[in-house]
């Protein structure tokens, strides 16, 4: 479910400021890609630790003089076991940051936006791609596509919506008269 997908049911709940079951499933399913993700990109993480530290070793031990340069100092074998404790608590923080933005998800509160629509973009030369913005009234909303299909420059909308961390859910929304 997307911007293009809500439902008249969807708009007069959120009229009346509540969710509607399909926007909370919607809302639990966006948690739950943000802990899988996490999750996946601990995997590959670790593997990758794990394939590094066996070229490492392998290299080191590959002959007597690389093995007496290894053992010569005791800092040497000190650096791998660091190294894996570092990355294991900055994986711990990834994935305790991960539940936390998957717990406000789950919860996220109805929000409203209300205001003339403009539209924005800005290309990124760093980035390569082009991000697109509606301002409704004074709020930003982020957009990968141009949005001028969706939202009329100069019309006023409202919008609703509901925020976790960086994650911008629209919920529904409907042109306003006047």
């Amino acid at each position: 479910m997307s911007i293009y997908e809500f439902t008249e049911e969807d708009l007069k709940s959120n009229k009346r400021g509540f969710l509607t079951k399909g926007q909370k499933e919607l809302l639990q399913m966006t948690a739950r890609g943000v802990r899988s993700s996490s999750w996946t990109s601990v995997y590959v993480t670790v593997g990758f630790l794990f394939l590094g530290l066996c070229i490492i070793l392998a290299l080191y031990l590959q002959n007597e003089d690389s093995r007496a340069a290894l053992f010569s100092n005791p800092l040497n074998l000190l650096v791998f076991p660091a190294t894996i404790i570092v990355v294991a608590l900055i994986l711990a923080f990834s994935v305790w940051l991960a539940r936390r933005i998957s717990e406000m998800l789950m919860n996220a509160q109805l929000q409203m936006a209300e205001g003339k629509i403009r539209l924005d973009q800005e290309y990124s030369t760093n980035a390569g791609f082009t991000s697109y913005y509606v301002y409704v009234g004074k709020k930003r909303f982020g957009f990968t596509e141009n949005m001028s299909n969706t939202f009329e420059e100069g019309a006023k909308y409202r919008v609703y919506y509901c925020k976790a961390s960086v994650y911008e859910l629209i919920m529904s929304l409907e042109r306003v008269d006047g």
